[in-house]
């Protein structure tokens, strides 16, 4: 639970300055004189393999690392979402030492435990029939929230290598622009490429 919390506010600072770096006024031209438009930030090329490490890593990162932090945020809590849904509706399958006691799972329900409840118990005995005395929405909802947190999870995978992809394609149509240029006795193309 301490990792989660440390990602998240990692992800909570990080969102936070790169908003405030976006939201920087660039200094006005001087009166009578031409401003060149630089870059105030070098983006770089997003590796997709990366992107897709650091999804299978913890979901949502590797949208983070191609800098989609709400795509990536919701990815995170969307799969933490499902799988603890399926925990929740599977915790009352856990049996307890005390579980043991009972006459339904081998005891003989006096309130005390003897040798055989305390083996039982080691040797997790009766688990299945624990999980098997679920209700039947407790089970469709364990299976559901599995599967849907496995789904979410491998869809994240893949969307961080997608994620990638896209930057690095929108990164290479701003570095190249292709316009027309028209005068009054002349007309032609005009290719820019940016550094």
């Amino acid at each position: 639970m301490k990792a989660i919390f440390a990602a998240l506010t990692l992800l909570g600072a990080l969102a936070i300055t790169s908003s405030a770096q976006a939201q920087t006024p660039a200094a006005p031209a001087a009166s009578g004189q031409t401003q060149l438009k630089t870059p105030t930030a070098i983006e770089l090329p997003k590796d997709p393999v990366a992107a897709m490490y650091f999804s299978a890593f913890v979901p949502g990162f590797g949208q983070i690392y191609t800098g989609d932090y709400t795509r990536g945020l919701l990815f995170l809590g969307s799969v933490i979402g499902a799988f603890g849904a399926a925990y929740a509706s599977y915790e009352p399958a856990q049996l307890h030492l005390a579980d043991y006691d009972s006459i339904a799972f081998g005891g003989n329900g006096d309130g005390l435990l003897n040798t055989a409840e305390t083996k039982n118990w080691e040797d997790h005995k009766f688990e299945d029939d624990a999980f098997d005395r679920l209700s039947t929405g407790r089970k469709v909802g364990v299976v559901t929230g599995a599967a849907v947190g496995a789904g979410l999870y491998i869809w994240n995978i893949l969307d961080a290598r997608t994620r990638a992809h896209n930057h690095n394609r929108q990164l290479a149509q701003r570095r190249i622009s292709i316009g027309l240029q028209a005068g009054r006795d002349r007309a032609g193309v005009a290719l820019g490429v940016n550094f």
